[in-house]
């Protein structure tokens, strides 16, 4: 992936035909774009967050105000926010119970509580963002969808899992976390975001989720997508445990965008296809 720390780089013309996926860390913000109407177009970049992290909002202002390409008229804008504190629940709960749930489980909770829709995983995800964030992205971004971080990986492979005779666990490995979602009989059974300072860190909580869903590791798959040294280095580790450990696929739909595409982050491309 390309980087720059203010993206001067960049020049987008006529943004109104360009979609913006941006995804909002702890440290950085990571953000790709791209126009239907100029092929192979794809751009992304990653902007470090500079200044103290007892005021992440002023931080988080400031990248976003520094870097002139993110406040462009874009046509459409997703944002995903990594968060820690979150909470899967049944989509049969309405918003309010499941804001609800997620404050009787983390007790008290300083920033704004979100509720994420997973319709294809017949879920919803109740998640905090630290106080002032949703203001200010909402007061930023006329056009916006806020997301977790979590769900264009989940709602992605759920559609693959339609259908599927055995279970599978689908790992996504990037910036030293793996983000894991399993699909028991085509249903979301257990999806989390660990960080994994290391492979074998990666290996280890990647198994642990196997166990805790209790796959089969003679005949159920274990699929991994992401950065591919991670991938190289967990992989031999995993096939001492699990039978079937392979690459997930790429979506097909992103190859048009830019011979780059495989090197974008994975989840925002998702964004970018509406996925």
């Amino acid at each position: 992936m390309d980087t720059s720390i203010n993206a001067t780089d960049v020049e987008i013309r006529n943004p109104q035909t360009w979609s913006l996926a941006l995804r909002i860390d702890e440290d950085c913000l990571q953000f790709a774009a791209f126009s239907n109407a100029e092929p192979s177009s794809l751009i992304s970049r990653k902007v470090q967050l500079a200044g103290s992290e007892d005021n992440y909002l002023r931080s988080l202002e400031n990248c976003i105000y520094d870097t002139p390409l993110l406040l462009l008229d874009f046509n459409r804008i997703t944002l995903a926010f990594t968060s820690r504190r979150f909470m899967i629940v049944p989509d049969a709960l309405s918003d309010a119970q499941a804001s609800d749930a997620f404050k009787a489980l983390y007790g008290d909770v300083p920033g704004d509580v979100a509720i994420d829709h997973l319709p294809r995983c017949s879920a919803k995800i109740a998640f905090e963002l630290p106080a002032g964030v949703l203001r200010f992205i909402n007061r930023t971004y006329e056009n916006v969808t806020i997301h977790h971080h979590l769900r264009a990986v989940c709602e992605h492979f759920a559609a693959k899992s339609q259908g599927a005779s055995v279970s599978r666990q689908y790992v996504y490995l990037h910036d030293s976390t793996a983000d894991v979602c399993i699909f028991s009989q085509s249903r979301l059974a257990l999806a989390n975001s660990y960080s994994c300072p290391t492979p074998d860190d990666a290996a280890f909580f990647v198994l642990n989720a196997w166990q805790q869903a209790g796959l089969n590791p003679t005949t159920d798959e274990l699929q991994l997508i992401g950065d591919r040294t991670v991938r190289d280095a967990v992989a031999p580790m995993l096939r001492n445990y699990v039978t079937y450990v392979m690459p997930a696929i790429f979506p097909a739909a992103s190859m048009r965008m830019g011979h780059d595409a495989v090197k974008t982050p994975f989840d925002l491309i998702l964004l970018l296809l509406c996925e």
